[in-house]
């Protein structure tokens, strides 16, 4: 009897998986659309219908998955947002004091303007822009925060380090100072991002090298 009803269950539970793995994979089909018809269109002048065209599903599939485009909007950003993160948790946890990791952090920054990367942050730069116009609350917003909240309690760990291994100058309120240049630098590199190939908004310093300028702003002043 307990044979058989292994032998039962086991199946069952096997399609239980390849439905979940169907699901995960459909819904990444769709972001990623969404993705590549969002940078094209914008928020506001993209249709779910577009959405489904690009990822080859009909549209009932997309807002099965997504019942509002409000609900699609966070999920790019969020799953930009945890993109980035697996690259500073891979920087934080790795080898090296709390001042070598914070140069690789800032090097990654730098590296996600490339060309290969530049639309991720136009759009998490267009969804913080959407975030701030809209009149209510996006549904879905906390998915965000809680992504953002990650990054945070990352810049905390490495802050906690750079207490313990002296490689860092502390006052004190360590992380607060951390997480402070990390969103100024964040912001800065976005900003660049949503700018770049415009000429009306080119500076006379190459944008390459105002990120090494700024990167040893930060830098330098916290160096034990």
């Amino acid at each position: 009897m307990k044979y058989k009803e292994v032998f039962h269950i086991q199946p069952r539970q096997r399609l239980e998986n390849e439905l979940s793995e169907l699901r995960l994979k459909r819904r990444a089909s769709i972001i990623e659309a969404a993705i590549s018809v969002f940078v094209n269109k914008g928020f506001d002048q993209a249709t779910m219908q577009e959405i489904a065209q690009e990822a080859n599903f009909g549209v009932a599939t997309v807002f099965r998955y997504f019942p509002k485009k409000e609900h699609l909007i966070v999920a790019v950003a969020s799953d930009i947002v945890q993109g980035e993160i697996k690259t500073f948790e891979d920087i934080v946890r790795g080898e090296g004091t709390c001042y070598d990791k914070l140069g690789r952090i800032f090097d990654a920054l730098i590296f996600f303007q490339q060309s290969d990367n530049q639309r991720s942050s136009k759009l998490i730069e267009a969804f913080e822009c959407y975030v701030s116009l809209s009149k209510e609350p996006l549904e879905d917003i906390e998915l965000y925060q809680a992504q953002y909240q990650r990054l945070i309690n990352l810049f905390t760990e490495l802050a906690e380090l750079g207490e313990r291994d002296g490689s860092i100058r502390t006052e004190g309120h360590t992380p607060n100072i951390l997480i402070t240049m990390m969103n100024v630098f964040g912001n800065f590199s976005k900003k660049m991002a949503m700018l770049n190939g415009i000429p009306a908004f080119q500076t006379q310093v190459d944008p390459t090298e105002q990120f090494q300028i700024l990167k040893n702003l930060f830098l330098e002043p916290l160096k034990a």
